[in-house]
This record gives structure tokens, C-alpha cells and sequence, in this order.
């Protein structure tokens, strides 16, 4: 009788869970992430990481008590310029030999009148920083013509590449820097349930 009880009380535990929380996880061939960061300061450069993947918990009922986990592949980084990729990729920037990914994982979500935020601990050339994004969505979820549920969303912070160890610059004739310290990030993501 004991046993039947305690598999009535992991049952109904699995089943109340299951009513309040899904899982998904991030599509890579429907997703990157992307960067923008002044230079000469005069315009802007803008990059993006098009392989990147993760999972994300999302809590229906309550959706502060989510949680999103988030992995890019610096070796995809593409700017459009060979020669630039190749700097960015190297000691003086990424060092993707060394650290071949950048990470976020969340510790929370804050729901305001102002908006979404996604708090947690983005990591970069192996330094990790708190860091806060604002987020667009997530978006009411469709099915697709395979019979998948899919939903959008969006995510942008600024950082300071020098956080996380990226100080390589160079001083301009009029004293001003090369390439900024401030660096927008956003994430594109399509979910998909599991």
C-alpha cells in the first residue's frame, strides 16, 4: 500500500509540473546571435554567430519562474570580412582556440510594467559577468506544418568587451579609440517544444 502511494504522489507531482511547465529547445537553423560595436568612432560594425543552441523552461503559469540556457559557437562568428573574422577569432579578441563557446544561463526573470528581464551569467573568453537582457516575446505559440509548436523571442544587452578580457585597441590621431568598449548583443531564438 505504501508503494502505491508513493507512485500516486510521483504521478500527480509529474502530472501538477507538467500543467505549469514545458520545455524547449532553441532551433539552430532558426536562430543566432549577433553584435554590434563602434568603430573609428564614425559607424558601426555588426556581426553575428549563426550556430547556437540551448533549452529554455518555461513556466505557464508563472513566467518569472523560467529559466533559459543559451550556448553560441564563436568559430561561426561572420562578419562579412574574412580578415576581420580571422582578428576577432584570434588572442586579441575571442582567442577561439582556447574558449570555443560563450554561454548564458539565467538565475531569473523579472516581469514589470517596463518590460521582460533576463537576469544571469553570460560567459566570454572564459570570464563570467552578470548581465541583463531585455527581451522581446516570447511570441503566442503556432504549429508548423510538420505538426511542431514553435515560438519566437528576442534578447539584447550591452556589455563591455574589456569585462571579459577583450582590451586589444588602438589610439586614433585624434585620440579617440579604434574600436569601442560597449558591444550590443541580441539573440534571435525560434523554440521548439519538446
Amino acid at each position: 500500500m505504501k508503494r502505491i502511494m508513493v507512485l500516486l504522489s510521483i504521478c500527480f507531482v509529474l502530472l501538477f509540473s507538467s500543467a505549469y511547465a514545458s520545455e524547449w529547445a532553441i532551433d539552430p537553423d532558426h536562430s543566432n546571435a549577433q553584435f554590434r560595436v563602434s568603430h573609428l568612432m564614425i559607424s558601426e560594425v555588426a556581426g553575428m554567430f549563426p550556430t547556437i543552441n540551448g533549452t529554455m523552461t518555461l513556466n505557464d503559469e508563472n513566467l518569472s519562474a523560467s529559466s533559459i540556457e543559451v550556448t553560441v559557437a564563436v568559430a561561426s562568428l561572420d562578419t562579412g570580412v574574412a580578415k576581420r573574422d580571422a582578428h576577432l577569432l584570434s588572442g586579441d579578441f575571442f582567442d577561439v582556440a582556447k574558449y570555443p563557446t560563450m554561454t548564458f544561463v539565467s538565475s531569473k526573470i523579472d516581469q514589470t510594467d517596463q518590460g521582460l528581464f533576463l537576469h544571469g551569467i553570460l560567459t566570454i573568453r572564459g570570464q563570467s559577468q552578470p548581465a541583463i537582457f531585455t527581451v522581446t516575446g516570447p511570441t503566442a505559440a503556432i504549429k508548423d506544418p510538420w505538426g511542431l509548436t514553435r515560438m519566437g523571442a528576442s534578447a539584447t544587452a550591452t556589455i563591455n568587451r574589456k569585462d571579459f578580457g577583450m582590451v586589444w585597441n588602438q589610439t586614433l590621431d585624434n585620440g579617440g579609440a579604434m574600436i569601442g568598449d560597449e558591444v550590443e548583443l541580441q539573440i534571435d531564438m525560434e523554440l521548439i517544444r519538446k
